[in-house]
C-alpha cells in the first residue's frame, strides 16, 4: 500500500472496514487469535486490489461482488464470535457504519436449514452477521450491550436493508432480554427507547408500504419513561439514551447518495417488490410472496413483515405467569413493556395501518382478554 492510499482501499466499503481491521489486529490477543489476524490481513491485502467497479446486484455489500464481499467480511463476523470485547467493539462499530452509509444491503431472512436451497449465500452471511450481532449480548460487557444496540437500530433504520420476518424477531427479542436483564439502568433504558424506534420504524414503512420514507420521527425517552420505568435513571440516562438514538436516526441519512446512486438502479429494481429504495413504486406491492417465502397474503413484504412484528408484540403482551412462579417480575415487566410498545404502534399508526382488516382481528384475538 502507498504512502498516499488510504487504509482499505479505494472503494466505499474499503474506507470503512479497513481502519476496523487494523483497530481489530492491534487489539487481538496474537496467540490466542492468530486465524482473526490473519483474516484480517488477508481482507486488508484484497481491500487494497478492489474499488466500487466490480458490482454484483445479489451482493451484500455495495460496489462488491459476493466472493469480494464475504472475504472481507469474514475477519468482522470471526471478531464478534471471538467473545473478546477488544475485538468484539471495533466490528460492532464497523458495521454500524456499514449499515448507516448504505453499505450493507438487501433482504435478510433467517436461515432455514429445512430448504436451503431457497436462501442466497448472500442472505446466509448476512444472517450470520445478524445471528452474531445478538448472540455477543451474552458476553456481560455493558459497552458491548450498548453496540448491539446500537447497531441493531441501524440495521433497521437503514433503507438499503429488509431485515425480514423471524430475523427482525431476533432483533426484537435481543432488544427485549438486554431491557429485561441489563447491565445497567441506562443499558434497559436504551434497549426501551430502541425498541420503541424500531416500532416507529417498521410502521411507518407499513402506513407508506415503502422503505423511502423521509422523516422518520425520532422517539422522545422521556415521554417512554412517563408510565414506567422511571427508576431506571442513573442521572443523565434520559439524556445520554436520547443522544443515542439521535445518533443512529441521524446517521443513516448518510445512505442517501448511495442508495440513489446510477450505479444502484438495478438494486432498486431486484428488490422492487419490498420498495428497498423507490419511493415511486408506491401501490404496486399488492399479491407479494408471503413471510420467509410462505402462502401470499395479498400485502407486500414490508406489510407481511409489520403484521408479524405485531401479532408476535401482541402474543408477548398476554404471557401469564405459572403456578410455580406467580409473582414472576421478569414476565410482569415484559407484559408491560409489551403494552407500551402496542401504545407506540396504535399512536404512530396511520390510517391504513389502523384499518387493516388481519391488525384489527389480531388486536380483537389478544387485546380484548384484559
Amino acid at each position: 500500500m502507498s504512502a498516499s492510499q488510504a487504509l482499505g482501499g479505494a472503494s466505499r466499503c474499503g474506507r470503512v472496514l479497513g481502519p476496523s481491521l487494523d483497530k481489530i489486529i492491534k487489539n487481538a490477543a496474537w496467540r490466542k487469535h492468530s486465524h482473526l489476524v490473519s483474516s484480517c490481513k488477508s481482507a486488508l491485502d484484497k481491500l487494497d486490489s478492489i474499488s466500487d467497479s466490480s458490482f454484483s446486484l445479489h451482493s451484500p455489500l455495495f460496489g462488491l461482488s459476493i466472493p469480494e464481499a464475504e472475504f472481507v467480511l469474514q475477519p468482522v463476523l470471526l471478531a464478534l464470535d471471538s467473545s473478546y470485547a477488544k475485538v468484539v467493539e471495533p466490528a460492532l462499530d464497523c458495521l454500524f457504519k456499514l449499515f448507516s452509509f448504505g453499505l450493507l444491503r438487501g433482504e435478510i431472512l433467517m436461515m432455514d436449514t429445512d430448504n436451503s436451497q431457497n436462501n442466497s449465500n448472500s442472505n446466509n452471511f448476512a444472517f450470520k452477521l445478524i445471528d452474531s450481532i445478538c448472540k455477543v449480548c451474552g458476553m456481560g460487557d455493558e459497552s458491548v450491550e450498548l453496540a448491539v444496540l446500537r447497531v441493531l437500530l441501524s440495521a433497521v433504520r437503514s433503507p438499503c436493508v429488509l431485515i425480514r420476518g423471524d430475523c427482525l424477531l431476533l432483533v426484537v427479542r435481543t432488544c427485549y432480554n438486554v431491557y429485561l436483564g441489563g447491565l445497567s439502568g441506562t443499558n434497559q433504558i436504551c434497549a426501551k427507547s430502541v425498541l420503541a424506534q424500531i416500532m416507529v420504524i417498521v410502521f411507518s414503512r407499513v402506513e407508506e408500504d415503502s422503505m423511502d420514507v423521509r422523516n422518520i420521527r425520532t422517539v422522545s425517552v422521556n415521554d417512554l419513561l412517563e408510565i414506567a420505568d422511571k427508576n431506571l435513571n442513573e442521572g443523565s440516562s434520559i439524556f445520554f439514551c436520547q443522544n443515542f438514538l439521535n445518533e443512529v436516526m441521524v446517521a443513516s441519512e448518510g445512505a442517501v447518495d448511495v442508495k440513489r446512486s446510477p450505479q444502484n438502479a438495478a438494486i432498486e429494481t431486484r428488490n422492487g417488490d419490498a420498495h428497498l429504495s423507490n419511493a415511486d413504486d408506491k401501490g404496486q406491492t399488492g399479491n407479494r410472496q408471503g413471510n420467509d417465502g410462505g402462502e401470499s397474503s395479498g400485502e407486500s413484504k414490508i406489510r407481511d413483515d409489520g403484521f408479524l412484528l405485531f401479532k408476535n408484540i401482541c402474543k408477548l403482551s398476554m404471557k401469564f405467569s405459572s403456578q410455580e412462579n406467580p409473582d414472576d417480575q421478569i414476565l410482569l415487566r415484559g407484559k408491560i413493556l409489551s403494552l407500551e410498545l402496542l401504545k407506540v404502534v396504535m399512536d404512530n399508526g396511520g390510517s391504513i395501518w389502523r384499518t387493516n382488516e388481519r391488525q384489527v382481528i389480531v388486536s380483537f384475538t389478544y387485546l380484548t382478554h384484559y
